[in-house]
């Protein structure tokens, strides 16, 4: 009987516990569900309050930008107006032409490097590979002028290279490495232990183990931040402007001056000739389409990817 006694007790006890507990939750339920509608209605508040400026401006954007996107803006180069014809811009081919060879060399040179080092960060642990993740990190946060300024120094001044698109991508090559190493580095730490110590048991070296297994594993985040880092750089006026030349012919040659269209509407934006400054809003809308279908796409990407591994 005292045995049956002793495991009544824990019992009962469990029991007078559990009816606090729904007796407090009762009694504190009005004030909890009116907390968490005052949080919700502030939550969308701030959301209503951040969305505002982004759909005026991307409407203005629209609404300006839409009429300037001809024909002649795509396949032919500036024109400069003068008093007989004031109205004479011509296009932005040479701008479109010239930023996607940018960007295409910058991520040729950025792509294999970031990848490299993100991969020997996450597998090291190393001092050195301490200091590089400082460095990735630091570089992450550095004004991207800098970048321009280290092009203009070391291919310029330092290689005599000249103005030309590789000079150019030679900064946004710098402005991307960051953001591909750290997303290759988080990328590859988020592969299961389970696949390196599979391939390890079977005696693969750790080197190979890194390239067949573990990076194939990571290359939806490695392709992800490789696109990311694309869509950041194509944008960026600073890093180009000082090393690119410029110029109104139609070129993607390595070691030739190109233009940009973050460059066109920097130098359009300062023109006395409204229509070269209406013409910055056909640039600028062009600009942000490049970005938002890279972004779509990388979204797109890693979402596919993520249920058919799933």
């Amino acid at each position: 009987m005292n045995d049956l006694t002793q495991l009544d007790e824990p019992i009962e006890v469990a029991q007078s516990m559990r009816e606090e507990i729904r007796r407090v939750s009762h009694s504190t339920r009005a004030r909890r569900l009116l907390i968490s509608r005052v949080m919700t209605i502030l939550c969308a508040l701030a959301l209503a309050i951040a969305a505002v400026p982004l759909i005026l401006l991307l409407w203005q954007l629209v609404q300006r930008g839409a009429p300037q996107l001809t024909g002649t803006f795509f396949t032919k180069v500036p024109a400069t107006p003068s008093l007989l014809d004031p109205n004479a811009t011509g296009g932005l081919s040479n701008a479109i032409i010239g930023s996607i060879a940018l960007n295409i060399y910058a991520a040729v040179m950025a792509i294999p490097v970031g990848v490299l080092v993100g991969v020997f960060l996450a597998e090291s642990t190393s001092k050195f590979a301490s200091a590089l993740r400082i460095i990735a990190q630091t570089m992450a946060g550095a004004p991207s002028i800098l970048m321009g300024l280290f092009a203009f120094s070391f291919v310029l001044q330092d290689l005599h290279v000249g103005f030309s698109a590789i000079a150019g991508s030679f900064a946004l090559a710098v402005l991307m490495l960051p953001v591909i190493i750290i997303s290759t580095e988080i990328a590859v730490l988020n592969v299961p232990n389970t696949l390196r110590e599979a391939g390890l048991a079977l005696g693969a070296k750790p080197h190979k183990v890194s390239l067949r297994i573990v990076l194939p594993s990571a290359l939806t985040g490695i392709v992800t931040g490789s696109i990311l880092a694309i869509s950041r750089a194509i944008g960026e006026t600073a890093p180009v402007l000082l090393v690119i030349g410029g110029g109104y012919l139609n070129s993607w040659q390595p070691f030739n001056p190109v233009s940009a269209l973050p460059l066109s509407i920097y130098e359009n934006a300062k023109s006395p000739w409204p229509s070269q400054r209406a013409q910055v809003w056909g640039a600028a809308l062009v600009l942000v389409a490049f970005v938002f279908v890279l972004s779509l796409t990388a979204r797109i990407w890693a979402s596919r990817k993520q249920k058919v591994n799933n």
